[in-house]
């Protein structure tokens, strides 16, 4: 940390000087004594700091539609604004491997394309004039849509995402230019080494063919049609499937009104709930040194991953401490090892990452110049097995704990992150 110099500014006083016709000028007085300055530390390790505020997490109302739709409410009445989150039970796990990509498709013409009544284009310029935005998304393991609107266009933020959600035309259009735009992000997806490191680390992990791996390809692309979206949609897109977040600028009572007439009259879809897809171990690739040449970059990102486990394991809580004190920051073995002391690294990390309903993963990362590839490998493996054969210092420890509980303090920062939680 650098300290800024301290600057001591001395002042200056200017005599007159009288002629020699005048008299003499009096004697100056003893000038008075400086006060007394305030004691102060001496060492920032003397300074007294006063107790922390305790963390006050404020609590969401909660409440389930009779179409089945769970529904968390928080008011935050500091800017006059409403926002909603919602979690769909669906992902691209679910969707046939020789149609990868036709989840994330669906999500994104949902929005653009619109609703039967609203189309997308119309809808855009709606949104505009309301300083509003309905946004719709994807990830492997579920769907999500919110809003983000003035207090006063609660009502028509609320009726545009049930129409969406109920009605999407789903039009042609908008499929071939997604279509169009995944074709160009396949085009572009080797040019970042870093993009090629995550996408094939994850692949050796769970295998190539797992459905929490799969990759979408110009084939598959190509073999999406309207009406895969439409039965996508069908299946999985039902209340019973979702749980909306909303906080902001509104009275509970009202907004549990205004739900109720927008989403609540939603009727159920009826499909059972989709179940949570197991990890295959058998797919995964055998272990061993895996190696990607990208010859116009002169550094290597190297890793190591292994399947994990899930947040409910007991183990959690010690695996995330593990991961902190060998590659969480600064203060990290990785770090002091590898970056501070060889000189190797411009990254490490070692990353827990557990999954919530199936095993997640634990890796280590190093980036380093080409030429001193070998040595960061066996600095990381000595690390790695230094952890492995003897006992965490009780420093390393208590600084690594003290660290991730400060931490939580920010997971609360917001009301937007107390309802996602």
């Amino acid at each position: 940390m650098t300290y800024s110099n301290l600057i001591a500014a001395a002042a200056f006083g200017f005599a007159l000087i009288a002629s020699a016709q005048q008299a003499a000028p009096p004697k100056p007085a003893a000038p008075k004594a400086a006060p007394a300055r305030p004691a102060v530390a001496n060492l920032p390790k003397d300074i007294v700091y006063p107790k922390l505020n305790d963390v006050k997490v404020p609590q969401t109302q909660r409440y389930v539609l009779p179409n089945g739709m769970t529904v968390f409410l928080l008011e935050d009445h500091e800017l006059p604004t409403v926002r909603a989150s919602a979690m769909i039970r669906t992902g691209a796990r679910y969707e046939p491997a020789e149609k990868t990509g036709l989840a994330a498709i669906t999500a994104e013409v949902m929005r653009t394309g619109g609703s039967v009544s609203r189309p997308g284009d119309k809808l855009d310029d709606e949104l505009d004039r309301l300083a509003a935005t309905v946004e719709f998304g994807m990830s492997r393991s579920s769907g999500s849509a919110s809003i983000s609107c003035l207090k006063e266009d609660s009502e028509r933020a609320f009726t545009i995402l049930a129409d969406l959600l109920r009605n999407p035309a789903f039009p042609q259009d908008k499929l071939d230019l997604e279509k169009q735009q995944g074709r160009a992000g396949i085009s572009r997806r080797n040019d970042d080494a870093m993009g090629i490191h995550g996408r094939e680390m994850r692949r050796l992990v769970y295998g190539k063919n797992s459905p929490y791996a799969l990759q979408v390809e110009y084939a598959t692309l190509d073999a999406i049609t309207r009406d895969d979206l439409i039965a996508f949609h069908k299946r999985y897109y039902q209340p019973e499937n979702v749980i909306l977040g909303v906080w902001g600028d509104f009275n509970a009572a009202e907004m549990k009104a205004l739900i109720e007439r927008t989403l609540g009259a939603w009727p159920k879809g009826g499909n059972p709930r989709p179940e949570t897809l197991a990890v295959d171990p058998a797919l995964a690739a055998k272990p061993g040194i895996y190696h990607i040449e990208k010859s116009d970059v002169n550094q290597s990102n190297i890793g190591l991953i292994r399947l994990a486990d899930k947040m409910s394991d007991p183990a959690y809580y010690a695996n995330t401490v593990m991961a902190d004190i060998l590659g969480g920051g600064f203060a990290s073995r990785l770090f002091n090892k590898i970056r501070t002391e060889m000189g190797l690294a411009y990254a490490s990390s070692a990353n827990y990452s557990p999954g919530m309903d199936i095993p997640g993963t634990m890796s280590v990362f190093v980036g380093t110049k080409s030429e001193t590839t070998m040595k960061a490998i066996e600095a990381m493996r000595g690390e790695m097995k230094k952890l492995a054969e003897a006992e965490v210092t009780d420093a390393e420890l208590k600084l690594s704990k003290e660290s991730i509980l400060k931490g939580e303090a920010f997971d609360y920062a917001s009301t937007g992150q107390v309802v996602g939680r």
